[in-house]
């Protein structure tokens, strides 16, 4: 049960309680009576009513939740991890080099193939409930991996492709793991 909904129902029955108590033993505090009364059955309506529930924020006002992808992984030659990063609360991460006056939410600076990797190579963009990525007119490109298929698919600059958890994103010969 969700904190919220819980207080409610505490309200709820510390109304009610002061309500059956003030009858009890004041009677004479009718405005007591009615407003703890008022008070519990306020509160009983909340918790009966079927709320729409708000879209989880991960935390992050105005940052919503995503089912799904949640982090990318820098795999070695051996498929071991090298990195990771977070998409917690973001709607947006490119992929690229940090340079001196350039930094990037994916570094692959050291990444053994980096300097194939441009210094912006590619975006990772939230939008209708998915995430996808998008080539940044690079060089070398973008190919992705759908998750079962081995079929190495190229990406055309400019045209977003979704990604999904099990998905591996190759910048160069760099390998991303989407999960």
């Amino acid at each position: 049960m969700e904190i919220r909904r819980l207080l409610d129902w505490i309200i709820t029955c510390v109304g009610l309680a002061v309500c059956i108590l003030t009858a009890f033993y004041w009677s004479g505090q009718i405005w007591l009576i009615a407003l703890s009364g008022g008070i519990a059955i306020v509160f009983f309506m909340i918790c009966c009513i079927q709320r729409e529930e708000a879209p989880e924020t991960n935390g992050h006002i105005g940052a919503p939740a995503r089912a799904g992808v949640k982090q990318i992984i820098h795999l070695g030659e051996d498929g071991g991890e090298l990195s990771r990063w977070d998409f917690f609360g973001r709607t947006s991460l490119v992929i690229g080099r940090d340079s001196g006056e350039n930094q990037v939410d994916i570094n692959l600076a050291d990444a053994t193939y980096s300097r194939f990797i441009e210094v912006e190579h590619a975006v990772l963009n939230y939008a209708d409930g998915s995430w996808y990525i998008e080539d940044l007119h690079s060089e070398n490109g973008i190919r992705v991996q759908k998750d079962g298929d081995d079929h190495k698919y190229k990406l055309a600059p400019s045209k977003p492709c979704k990604i999904d958890p099990g998905d591996i994103i190759y910048i160069a010969e760099t390998r991303l793991l989407v999960r």
